[in-house]
């Protein structure tokens, strides 16, 4: 007959927490393993003369708790296999914040039989000494997964075993990022034994006190905290009865102004690489995103867990090279599965319903690029640069013509604009790009101008053309030289 694995909880504090039937089940044994001996119910049964092997030697050898863990698991495998009934005793309840628990059931529960034998956790003294009930909330987290959790400050938080004043000064850190400096913070050692204590500090000293194996931070809810949920209730408030007249009065198609505009000063920025600007820029595009979908939930459209919900579905299906099976060699074949894929999204596999189906408020030059590409996805395009090249002087002829017959200018004006956003795209540079920095060439050359002329006592307005021209040369020197003139 296997071998039975008996998993059980020795609560929060002493003896007098422990289940009378844990008790019992361990006065019979006749060995038994302890996750750590740094607890006090493991040294009250030592002092009762009861045979406790801890696995505190593994902590000291292993340079990561993941290891420790594994090495633990692969201990009481090898005990298993003797074909005897093994007990490994653990803090607190079981199935409470123990990785090696989680560890068992995934490795060693279809060898052998596991049994949980249940205990008080330490989050039951918890409750007892901060009195909330959890039906509250409660978000229990390791000390070292803060980061990714996605705070939102509507719960209770628990991070157990902050051992140390390291480990509690990068909780710290990590909780400054979601929560105000101020935040109240409890930090809890030893409940449920003579030497409980608790202690309550603001956020920004939580490190400055002394920590051990039986310490815990518990954080209250937090209105302040900050989160993507708390931006969507400050956007609803903003939207109520009792927010701003301006913000109620605001529609999906009003809004489409403000959403072009944050869209390009998020542009300047990054072309400014203007980091700190970048960061409020994009702040304000995303306000952008919660306002549309605030007025999306108001008529019962969709809501922001719709919204989320899709990129995360698109994104996944849409780099199956990622997230699947497929295979791809270059950065190209990533394009050409993404565009594939949408295709299929956007017509059910049948390309000839929509084969350009850019979105009509494309800028122009973006425009123009997008269209070639997908005319050039199919095999319409040059093969060569020479192509291209041969086709803006043959545009610039024909709008010469043009100009001297006085018909066709409009047309043929677009002919060679387009033409010249074929050859931008052969050479491997963003047509609107490469205009927006010429523009930018031009602001700052003219500008320089103005100020050259204004340094020798004259008012270029009043300067003939060719007057202007000596200063604009000056001014494209000084720029290709850095040095003035």
């Amino acid at each position: 007959m296997s071998s039975c694995l008996h998993v059980m909880g020795l609560g929060p504090s002493g003896l007098e927490q422990l289940t009378l039937g844990n008790y019992r089940q361990i006065l019979g044994a006749k060995k038994i393993f302890a996750r750590t001996a740094e607890h006090p119910c493991v040294q009250e049964l030592m002092a009762e003369g009861i045979c406790v092997e801890s696995f505190d030697e593994i902590y000291a050898t292993k340079p990561s708790f993941e290891e420790v863990y594994e090495s633990i698991t692969e201990q009481l495998r090898k005990e298993l296999k003797k074909g005897t009934d093994v007990i490994y005793v653990v803090p607190g309840h079981p199935m409470v914040a123990e990785k090696t628990v989680q560890l068992i059931e995934e490795k060693l529960a279809h060898e052998y039989e596991v049994v949980i034998h249940p205990a008080m956790s330490f989050v039951d003294e918890i409750f007892r000494v901060l009195k909330f009930d959890p039906i509250d909330g409660v978000l229990i987290r390791n000390n070292d997964a803060l980061k990714d959790v996605g705070l939102t400050g509507k719960e209770w938080l628990i991070i157990p075993q902050v051992y140390n004043k390291l480990i509690a000064s990068e909780v710290k850190l990590d909780l400054m990022s979601s929560y105000p400096d101020e935040a109240w913070v409890y930090i809890t050692k030893a409940l449920g034994t003579t030497e409980e204590q608790v202690d309550k500090l603001p956020l920004f000293e939580m490190d400055h006190g002394t920590f051990d194996h039986l310490t815990t931070i518990v954080l209250p809810p937090n209105s302040e905290v900050i989160s993507l949920s708390k931006l969507i209730k400050v956007m609803a408030l903003l939207r109520s009865d009792q927010g701003c007249a301006w913000d109620r009065e605001q529609t999906h198609d009003t809004l489409k102004p403000c959403l072009i505009e944050e869209s390009y000063e998020v542009i300047e920025a990054i072309e400014k690489k203007d980091m700190y600007n970048l960061c409020e820029e994009l702040g304000d595009l995303l306000l952008q995103v919660v306002f549309h979908t605030q007025l999306a939930s108001e008529d019962q459209d969709f809501d922001i867990q719709d919204v989320l919900k899709e990129i995360i579905q698109k994104l996944i299906r849409r780099h199956p090279h990622v997230f699947g099976e497929e295979k791809v060699e270059s950065a190209d074949d990533v394009i050409r599965t993404w565009d594939r894929i949408k295709q299929e999204e956007k017509t059910g596999g049948n390309a000839e319903l929509a084969f350009f189906n850019d979105p009509l408020g494309l800028p122009a030059l973006m425009w123009a690029s997008s269209t070639q590409r997908r005319a050039a996805k199919v095999g319409f395009d040059w093969s060569e640069i020479d192509g291209p090249w041969g086709k803006v002087e043959e545009e610039l002829q024909e709008l010469k013509s043009a100009l001297s017959d006085g018909i066709g200018i409009r047309e043929e004006l677009g002919d060679l604009m387009f033409s010249i956003v074929n050859l931008s795209r052969f050479l491997k540079l963003d047509a609107e790009d490469v205009l927006r920095d010429t523009i930018h060439k031009f602001q700052h050359r003219f500008l320089d101008m103005v100020d050259l002329a204004r340094k020798d006592g004259l008012d270029l307005e009043k300067l003939p053309l060719d007057k202007m021209d000596i200063f604009w040369e000056k001014a494209k020197s000084k720029e290709k030289s850095g040095k003035l003139i």
